[in-house]
């Protein structure tokens, strides 16, 4: 009699959590349904920056994406456009509207991850990722240890005029046989060919930051995106957050670029300083806060 009151207890605990695995499963799939009605029903606010570039910008504040408030921006660049796509490296570490305006950029996002000394450190454009501009390496990628950092598990690069977002195979320094003329490797790459990359359990993936992406859509749009954070106004995302918003939007390639108080938008003629989203290096909600970087994606 034991003995069966034991197997059946046994078979109601795994019953149990089963059926606790499936309530789960349902309401984190109806979180998302929802999560993804609130994006697409979003009212955005659509500026014109020049033929095929546009601005779109939303705030969620009344906790209506991933029960929290955001503030979404985005440029995109129509294919066939005309308008080119350049990374730009500084010797040393600037702000992100000081290299953009001195780049005549008609737009432009914060690129990858580098060192944070803001004592001019030269060395290797103060980069931890590898850099490649007008075929000539500029960079090298730094190892803390015997496999790749998380930002250097893919690429950004540009062949012919086109970006393409890649994802790091398991070649040692696979990053020096991608034929392109400019490459920065960052990450880590979210979407590839419209398939979710799984990602890591780590606080860098869990947690909540301001983050700054790099997507592309099947027809060959390109998006630059950030989304604010650390504030009242702008919990910002984790990296399944932005995973799921680019994947909504239409992405088909997604790549991470470094966040927190990097994350900055810069548009050509933009409120006083062409910013305009909200940095968070300042702890303000204004364009004020904009950190010194390494380098920055463009387009002119």
């Amino acid at each position: 009699m034991q003995n069966t009151l034991k197997i059946i207890k046994a078979k109601t605990s795994k019953t149990l959590a089963a059926l606790f695995l499936i309530a789960l499963c349902s309401l984190t799939a109806n979180a998302q349904y929802q999560d993804s009605l609130s994006l697409a029903n979003a009212q955005w606010n659509i500026l014109e920056i020049e033929p095929g570039v546009t601005l779109k910008q939303v705030h969620f504040d009344n906790q209506n994406l991933f029960g929290a408030n955001q503030f979404i921006s985005i440029i995109e660049i129509e294919a066939g456009s005309g308008k080119q796509i350049e990374i730009v490296p500084s010797p040393v570490l600037t702000e992100t509207p000081v290299l953009a305006k001195n780049s005549s950029a008609l737009a432009a996002v914060n690129g990858s991850f580098f060192k944070f000394n803001y004592q001019h450190n030269t060395v290797d454009y103060n980069s931890v990722d590898y850099i490649r501009k007008n075929n000539q390496k500029l960079a090298p990628n730094t190892y803390t240890s015997s496999k790749r950092s998380m930002h250097q598990r893919g690429a950004l690069a540009i062949y012919d005029g086109e970006l393409y977002i890649l994802l790091a195979d398991k070649v040692k320094d696979w990053e020096k046989y991608i034929q392109a003329s400019e490459i920065i490797t960052t990450g880590p790459a979210l979407m590839i060919d419209s398939q979710d990359v799984p990602l890591e359990k780590s606080s860098f993936y869990t947690a909540r930051h301001p983050r700054t992406a790099v997507a592309k859509k099947e027809n060959g749009n390109i998006l630059f995106f950030t989304v604010d954070g650390r504030s009242r106004e702008s919990a910002g995302m984790s990296l399944a957050e932005l995973q799921n918003t680019l994947k909504w939007i239409g992405a088909a390639y997604v790549i991470n670029l470094d966040g927190g108080g990097s994350t900055t938008m810069y548009v050509k003629g933009a409120s006083d300083n062409g910013v305009v989203n909200h940095p968070s290096d300042n702890k303000k909600f204004d364009n004020q806060g904009a950190r010194k970087v390494a380098n920055i994606v463009i387009v002119k």
